[in-house]
């Protein structure tokens, strides 16, 4: 989407007002749906996504196709999948299915790219429709997330950062940032914790450096935390032991409230509680 303005009753919106729309008609009606199924955890309900909802999701992503919101709005009402799930769960596993589908040369790189957008557009929203629903509140903490030099994954980040956001932690997001960025905004923010989010293998020795960058800047008391795809793929102690070894990271996990744990923030209630 070109972030270019359309004419609506009017008013001047942006061009993607249908995704925006959308987003805040399911926060206001289907963010606690979860709460409503008995406290079912987030680790309960991670099982295989609903089929139709994901396939919606993934026509959406690869289409752009308003239309397809509306009914995919129907398919979360009929199936009392919340906001939460949405985020959480749905479009992690369409973000898996697309991008297999590249590594297998089933879409180009461009449809990946569009693809890849569409759907960080619908978290965006989603994000800030959460935030008008006077849900989020940033009091309980502060965290720095960087991802290192090269790294090109940037949804894993913004999944992380919509999470912390919706349990009331106040996020920096630095994408490709310099170092002197990175360096002056530890400076002038009271950080809790800083949260590294790496895809690749290959970005380890990269990530390693950056570390260092950040604990020569940062406070002594500030833990950094490295997550990311390539850390929800490892699923051996010895294998995030090697990779806390490589990065010199404090902390090395792709869960939320450990992350947050390790960082002293400790009301880690969800946004709906």
């Amino acid at each position: 989407m070109d972030g270019s303005l359309k004419v609506w009753k009017g008013e001047q919106v942006p061009d993607d007002w249908p995704v925006r729309r959308f987003a805040l008609r399911v926060v206001s009606e289907l963010a606690r749906a979860s709460v409503a199924r008995a406290g079912v955890s987030q680790t309960e309900r991670a099982g295989a996504p609903q089929t139709e909802t994901t396939s919606v999701l993934k026509r959406y992503a690869r289409t752009g196709d308003a239309s397809l919101l509306s009914e995919l709005h129907a398919e979360m009402t009929r199936n009392q999948v919340s906001a939460e799930d949405v985020m959480d769960i749905h479009l992690p596993h369409v973000v898996q299915i697309i991008g297999t589908a590249w590594h297998d040369d089933q879409i180009d790189i461009l449809q990946a790219s569009l693809a890849f957008a569409r759907l960080q557009t619908v978290l965006r929203e989603l994000g800030k429709a959460w935030v008008s629903d006077s849900v989020g509140r940033a009091t309980d903490g502060r965290m720095l997330l960087v991802l290192p030099e090269g790294e090109q994954h940037t949804l894993g980040a913004m999944f992380a950062a919509n999470q912390l956001r919706r349990r009331g932690v106040s996020v920096k997001v630095m994408l490709s940032a310099s170092r002197a960025a990175m360096h002056q905004s530890i400076a002038c923010n009271r950080y809790h914790g800083i949260l590294v989010s790496v895809s690749n293998e290959s970005a380890l020795q990269t990530c390693g450096q950056l570390v260092s960058d950040l604990r020569a800047t940062a406070s002594s008391h500030t833990p950094i935390v490295l997550g990311g795809g390539l850390v929800s793929a490892t699923i051996s102690d010895n294998g995030l032991s090697r990779i806390s070894e490589a990065t010199g990271a404090d902390v090395v996990t792709s869960d939320i409230s450990c992350a947050l744990h390790a960082c002293g923030i400790q009301r880690i209630n969800a946004a709906a509680e």
